[in-house]
């Protein structure tokens, strides 16, 4: 069943104060889900789980890829990628049986240049209910698709060449507009809207710094301003939805960035993992260059590289790549809780009806309260090596490992 964008836009607009009824069937239609914030209400997503318990099924994925799934009303999506074939693909998988319903060729071209833990569909799609939008690059361009839920590519469009020493990952997202990408890269750097009907393009912003980067950019309203927040080469900006226009921006936190930033409390938190690992929170409602004068706090030890932070409430949950833990205060900076919660991890850590779910590289998955006391309620493995953000719907958990989907709930 297909979702309009209306609904989508319901979802975002209730994130204030989404109510628990609503939240039983929410979808998860882009990186981090309907609000861009990792955060889900579903109260019936297990805690406990194993590679034989609370499986409802496993599904052998094609190809290989390290985006994460978005679930659209009966429809999970991810990319995935045949290097020696040089083909990029979009795979629709029910989300009652696990079957794979259709996977579309999406775009062939020559492999791009790419980081050793990189690899060619990177990139978590997003939809608006009609059509699930993918991002991809070869060695010249970068490439983004419209695909209807038959699986069939209704547009594709190249809003530029594209060279990044380390490949692509950034991910779209969809807002009222039309669809937003971040074309950072170490060519001529660029940020785009295209129209959802078409591919068309409606504006263009050009960064100060052409450097790769992969943060993928969040629509806020906090503070009563709509914009779009971006963590970019060396600059965190916000820009005018509607038009591209840069609203302000403060220079840092460092000068490549993965990580998607987060907005509460009146503040948005950005953080950088290149050369240096640092993090810096920013005061709503300024203009123009505000690095000097909005700056609340700056952080570095401790910092991601690639997992994205999760803001919850009143806690800022850290895990940084080699699996050091910190929650923080968001207000003031202020260290709560510092600890090694496990190994190695690209998985950014995700909040489920008041639990912290963190996945280590190895798949193993810590749950523990939304708090500053790091209570863990449960260790769960799966011997399988996760690298993906999982992605919640009707109380279930979409996880993507090395070679498989797997839905985690509780067995009927």
């Amino acid at each position: 069943m297909k979702r309009s964008f209306f609904q989508f836009a319901l979802y975002v607009a209730l994130a204030s104060g989404f109510t628990q009824s609503l939240a039983v069937g929410e979808d998860w239609p882009m990186w981090r889900g309907s609000r861009g914030d990792g955060i889900s209400y579903d109260t019936a997503v297990p805690v406990e789980w194993s590679e034989n318990k609370n499986v409802r099924w496993k599904t052998p994925l094609p190809g290989m890829g390290l985006s994460s799934p978005i679930v659209v009303g009966d429809s999970v999506f991810l990319t995935s990628v045949v290097p020696a074939e040089q083909a990029r693909f979009l795979v629709r998988i029910d989300k009652v049986t696990g079957k794979v319903v259709w996977s579309t060729l999406v775009h062939a071209g020559p492999i791009e240049n790419q980081h050793k833990f990189n690899n060619s569909a990177s990139s978590t799609p997003a939809s608006d209910g009609n059509l699930v939008f993918c991002t991809f690059v070869d060695d010249e361009k970068l490439v983004v698709a419209g695909v209807d839920f038959d699986g069939s590519v209704r547009w594709k469009f190249s809003p530029g060449n594209f060279f990044s020493k380390h490949g692509f990952a950034a991910s779209p997202i969809v807002c009222d507009e039309g669809v937003v990408v971040n074309g950072h890269q170490d060519g001529s750097a660029f940020v785009v809207l295209l129209d959802r009907k078409d591919g068309r393009e409606i504006w263009r912003y050009k960064p100060d710094t052409d450097l790769r980067s992969f943060s993928t950019p969040l629509l806020t309203n906090e503070g009563g301003q709509r914009q779009l927040i971006l963590s970019g080469a060396k600059q965190t900006v916000g820009l005018k939805p509607e038009t591209g226009e840069r609203l302000w921006f403060a220079e840092g936190p460092t000068e490549k960035v993965v990580c998607t930033p987060s907005v509460g409390h009146g503040q948005i938190f950005a953080f950088g993992g290149s050369p240096d690992t640092r993090a810096f929170s920013i005061k709503l409602g300024g203009k123009g260059d505000v690095t000097q004068s909005h700056i609340v706090w700056t952080r570095e030890r401790g910092m991601p590289y690639v997992p994205t932070p999760l803001l919850y409430g009143d806690f800022l949950h850290v895990v940084d790549d080699s699996g050091i833990y910190t929650c923080m205060d968001p207000t003031t900076g202020e260290v709560l809780k510092n600890l090694r919660k496990g190994g190695n991890t690209y998985s950014s850590p995700i909040g489920v009806n008041g639990r912290i779910y963190s996945f280590d590289d190895s798949g193993k998955c810590t749950v523990f309260e939304n708090n500053a006391e790091y209570q863990i309620l449960a260790v769960n493995e799966l011997n399988d090596p996760v690298q993906t953000t999982p992605a919640i719907s009707d109380g279930c958990l979409f996880i993507r490992s090395e070679q498989y989907l797997w839905c985690i709930g509780d067995q009927r």
